[in-house]
């Protein structure tokens, strides 16, 4: 396996990030957000800067994250009232999210699998939609069919789809996540975070990996504690088995990326630290 660190969780230039992470001696990274945008929706000189630093330092770029379906799934039904200005409020919420989902099924997706394409990227990680106030369960036909679609486009240009299990998302725990994918048409794969599948309740090791090793394309590393009340705080060292979890990809054979991404500041130090504890846990591994 090897690991992989997420650009923008150390700096908004990619090419920074570059430069601190070849110090270091990872050489494959992760895009997300370029500045203040997150990829493929980035300026046209930002985008020069970008493609000439991957060139100059010799990276490889394992994924990007251009926030595919991140989004709520519009409701079937849109609420009514008897009330004209409240009717138009809701009526208003419904178009908005329609033309959302518009936007990243006829226009984020094609400007995403491009721009993979140009940085070299094999994997275009997307999201299974937010559940829009929906209980956990199985996802609804539309959510299916929209990534089915994607999958479908995305493997026609040469990319490969991933779902990241997300909280809030239909493919959330490890279950739902690995039981959304068996209902989608073509081969998708999963981005697998342990730390958001705790958080909307998961064990993601044992648990939640068992139901989704199959499907393991790329993982990010970082960590969470949970409590009592619901409420959660990322942190360096928390409730995620990651020595558990490390030792079963490398007995099962993983040979994709971990990718660090520690959700902490300050940035470079919170990197760096999470970079040093994820190399000892591989480490120890082998």
């Amino acid at each position: 396996m090897d690991i992989s660190i997420v650009t923008d969780e150390l700096t908004g230039d990619p090419e920074t990030a570059f430069q601190l992470g070849l110090e270091w001696g990872v050489t494959r990274f992760e895009l997300r957000g370029v500045h203040e945008t997150r990829v493929p929706r980035i300026s046209s000189h930002a985008r020069q800067r970008l493609m000439r630093a991957i060139e100059r330092y010799g990276v490889s770029i394992t994924a990007i994250s251009p926030g595919l379906f991140k989004i709520p799934f519009p409701k079937t039904e849109r609420k009514y009232s008897n009330l004209i200005w409240m009717d138009a409020e809701f009526a208003d919420a419904q178009a908005r999210a329609q033309a959302l989902l518009a936007d990243h099924v006829e226009n984020l997706l094609p400007e995403s699998i491009a721009f993979a394409r140009s940085v070299g990227a094999r994997y275009l990680i997307a999201f299974s939609f937010g559940r829009n106030g929906a209980p956990q369960g199985p996802a609804p036909q539309g959510v299916v069919d929209a990534i089915t679609h994607a999958a479908e486009t995305a493997a026609a240009a040469g990319v490969e789809l991933l779902i990241e299990n997300e909280e809030g998302h239909f493919a959330d725990t490890g279950l739902r996540s690995a039981n959304l994918i068996e209902r989608i048409r073509v081969p998708v794969g999963l981005n697998w975070d342990p730390a958001n599948a705790r958080i909307d309740g998961d064990t993601p090791f044992p648990d939640g990996y068992e139901a989704t090793k199959s499907l393991i394309r790329n993982v990010h590393y970082k960590d969470v504690r949970c409590f009592a009340d619901g409420g959660w705080e990322i942190v360096a060292e928390g409730e995620v088995d990651w020595a558990g979890q490390i030792s079963a990809l490398a007995r099962d054979g993983y040979c994709g990326a971990i990718a660090v991404e520690p959700h902490l500041s300050p940035p470079v130090q919170a990197t760096r630290d999470a970079l040093k504890r994820l190399q000892g846990l591989v480490s120890n591994t082998f």
